[in-house]
């Protein structure tokens, strides 16, 4: 059963387009976070654990019982940049929650099916794995538990 919690969108000015996102339709407030060494542990991008700086902002809002995601990247080595090279600015991935001990046979049968895992990482108790579906299903999909994460802080706008 799959449990599609958020809509990622990778995006060149992630303050520009929260505004744009709430002036519009009035979606917001954004938790923003920045995503670096000291808030992202085990981060590896294809397979090698990032060693040297990296940051990329990720500002989350709730759409009913979806999470709407913007991601832009700072710093350092992410999947976001080559997105932002070869598409533009635009849907990056969909997430599909579940509980921690069915992540491995989710992998397992993904993988077999040609998906490799292209990041992965760990924000507090919420893991996420970017899978490579890009060429089957035009965009990113990522598993991960959902799990808690400390409070934002950052809130755009601010209230």
């Amino acid at each position: 059963m799959r449990n599609y919690k958020q809509i990622a969108l990778v995006v060149r000015d992630v303050y520009k387009t929260m505004d744009q996102w709430h002036h519009l339709l009035g979606i917001g407030p954004w938790d923003v976070r920045h995503f670096t060494p000291e808030t992202v542990r085990d981060f590896t991008v294809d397979g090698k654990l990032v060693t040297e700086p990296f940051d990329f902002i990720c500002a989350v809002t709730w759409v009913g019982e979806v999470e709407l995601e913007l991601i832009q990247p700072i710093a350092g080595p992410n999947i976001y940049w080559e997105h932002l090279d070869k598409h533009g600015e635009g849907l990056h991935h969909i997430k599909d929650v579940m509980p921690d001990e069915e992540i491995p046979g989710v992998l397992a049968d993904l993988e077999a099916k040609g998906a490799r895992v292209l990041q992965t990482g760990w924000i507090d108790e919420d893991v996420h794995y970017y899978l490579d579906t890009k060429d089957t299903l035009g965009l990113v999909y990522e598993i991960g538990n959902g799990g808690p994460i400390g409070p934002a802080p950052e809130r755009y706008p601010a209230l």
